[in-house]
């Protein structure tokens, strides 16, 4: 009888074991390539970066939860199967709204334009005076609004006609929950003015506060340059410098957190 309940016992913590050490390597592999993509995307907008990091994690637990669901003997077939179908529902339901959308996520990477920009496209022209999600309203000369779908702006031309706007440089910076504002805008201008002989004297870096979800801030850098051809360096050189002064951040509050604890 007690060889009888060991099996048993064994065989309910046998895949249990297996489960457990198939979640714990999948929290070491999403630490692993997070580390990895942080470096090899350090030039990246760091809301690119960001939005990179969470896909990349977000697949690798689900692949790994699905493995470690097989060990307790469950079929994760079937919820791969369900969890496809409703992909392709909501993809075909919502095609032209998930468009607009997606051009909408294009644009605040790249930002061809921002809100008091004068633009051209598709035959209209106007002052950009909202950009929500779905649509970006313009309103002409003659006080009227033209609402364009955001998918018009990654399929046609777009003219920022806005007097040098070629001097300004827009990077779009997600700030996460716990972290201080305040402390991110100084840490990251502390280390952005370095490039101040390569910036327009004339106009300093300043930050935009584009929007809030109570659980992360979206905030936008706006940098003037000297020199059109510069562009692209210094864009990227940027980038690299926010993402370092946000893990500089980051890491001066889990220790600041540690402190407190002890």
């Amino acid at each position: 009888m007690a060889l009888e309940e060991f099996i048993s016992i064994f065989q309910t913590i046998y895949p249990l074991s297996y489960f457990i050490g198939i979640v714990l390597a999948t929290w070491l592999a999403v630490k692993i390539v997070d580390s990895i993509a942080k470096r090899a995307f350090s030039i990246f907008p760091h809301l690119v970066l960001t939005r990179v990091r969470k896909g990349v994690s977000t697949f690798i637990w689900i692949v790994g939860i699905l493995i470690a669901i097989e060990q307790l003997g469950l079929r994760a077939e079937i919820l791969i199967a369900i969890i496809v179908l409703l992909g392709i529902a909501v993809i075909i339901a919502l095609r032209d709204v998930l468009s607009n959308i997606a051009s909408k996520y294009f644009s605040d990477i790249y930002v061809p334009y921002k809100v008091g920009d004068r633009i051209s496209i598709a035959g209209y022209t106007g002052s950009v005076i909202e950009i929500n999600p779905l649509v970006t309203v313009l309103l002409t000369d003659d006080g009227k609004t033209i609402s364009i779908p955001n998918s018009f702006f990654t399929s046609n031309i777009v003219v920022n006609e806005t007097r040098e706007a070629w001097r300004e440089i827009l990077i779009p910076i997600l700030v996460e929950k716990g972290l201080d504002i305040a402390e991110v805008e100084a840490e990251i201008l502390k280390r952005v003015n370095k490039l101040r002989s390569r910036l327009d004297d004339r106009f300093p870096p300043t930050f935009v506060t584009r929007r809030s979800d109570g659980s992360n801030v979206e905030i936008v850098l706006v940098v003037r340059i000297k020199d059109p051809m510069d562009k692209d360096t210094i864009a990227n050189e940027i980038n690299r410098r926010v993402l370092e002064a946000i893990e500089h951040v980051r890491t001066r509050s889990r220790d600041k957190a540690g402190q407190r604890t002890r």
